[in-house]
C-alpha cells in the first residue's frame, strides 16, 4: 500500500483540490484508493447532519472510501477547534484509524490542514503528526508573489523535522502570468532541488475529465 500526505505552504492553497485530483485519477485507473483526513475543521450542518467539507468536495467527483478521525465545527486550526468543541483528541485513535483504513487500499491520500506548523493537537504540530504516521509529503504551493519564500521555508522546515519530501505541486498557474508568476519555477529551481511533480493550471471548469487529465502525470510520480 502506498500512502502520501498532502500539505501546503499556507491555508487555502489547494491541498483539497490536489488530494481530490490524485484520488480521482487513481479511481479512474481502477485503483483501490482512499482519502483520510485526520482532523477536519469547519464542519457545518445540512439536513440535520454535520458535513465534513473536504470529504463533501471529494464526493462531487467520485464516491471512494473517505474517513476522518475528528470532525470539528470551528473554521480554525484543529487544535483550537477541538478546544472550542471541548473534545480531547487521542493521537492513538488517529494512528489506529490510519492503520485500519489503509489495509485494503492501493493508495491512501492523507490531507493535513494549514501547513507543517499548523497546530494539530495539544502540543503537536502537523509536522509531528506526519512523523507519527511515518509519511512522505507532497507540498502544494502557488506561483503568486511571496509564495517562493513560503515554499522554501516549508521545504527547510520539512528537512529540519526529518520529513521526506516526495515533491512539489504548483497549483493555480494562471494563463496570463505576472512577471513573478512567469519566473516562479525558474527562481524556485535556483534554491532547491526538490522535484516539481506537476504544474496545475487554473481550472475554471472543474469537470471530472479536466481534473483527471491534469493529475494523471502527477499520479505516476507518487
Amino acid at each position: 500500500m502506498k500512502s502520501i500526505f498532502i500539505t501546503g505552504v499556507d491555508t487555502d492553497i489547494g491541498k483539497t483540490f490536489v488530494s481530490v485530483g490524485l484520488c480521482l485519477s487513481a479511481y479512474q485507473k481502477g485503483m483501490k484508493v482512499g482519502y483520510f483526513k485526520p482532523f477536519q475543521s469547519g464542519a457545518y450542518e445540512k439536513d440535520g447532519q454535520l458535513i465534513a467539507p473536504d470529504i463533501y468536495e471529494l464526493e462531487k467527483f467520485c464516491k471512494i472510501p473517505a474517513k476522518y478521525s475528528y470532525l470539528f465545527k470551528g473554521e480554525v486550526s484543529p487544535h483550537l477547534a477541538s478546544v472550542l468543541d471541548d473534545v480531547e483528541v487521542d493521537i492513538n485513535k488517529v494512528k489506529k484509524d490510519f492503520e485500519d483504513f489503509s489495509k485494503d487500499k492501493e493508495l491512501l491520500v492523507i490531507e493535513g490542514a494549514g501547513g507543517l506548523y499548523c497546530p494539530a493537537v495539544r502540543g503537536k504540530l502537523f509536522s509531528d503528526i506526519i512523523n507519527e504516521l511515518n509519511q512522505e509529503i507532497i507540498i502544494v504551493t502557488t506561483p503568486t508573489l511571496g509564495r517562493l519564500n513560503h515554499t522554501l521555508m516549508t521545504i527547510e522546515c520539512a528537512k529540519n523535522k526529518k520529513i521526506k519530501i516526495k515533491g512539489l505541486v504548483i497549483n493555480k498557474m494562471p494563463q496570463n502570468k505576472t512577471l513573478s508568476e512567469e519566473n516562479f519555477i525558474k527562481e524556485l529551481k535556483m534554491y532547491t532541488d526538490v522535484e516539481i511533480l506537476g504544474v496545475i493550471p487554473e481550472l475554471k471548469n472543474q469537470t471530472t475529465q479536466n481534473v483527471t487529465n491534469v493529475f494523471q502525470e502527477i499520479l505516476l510520480n507518487v
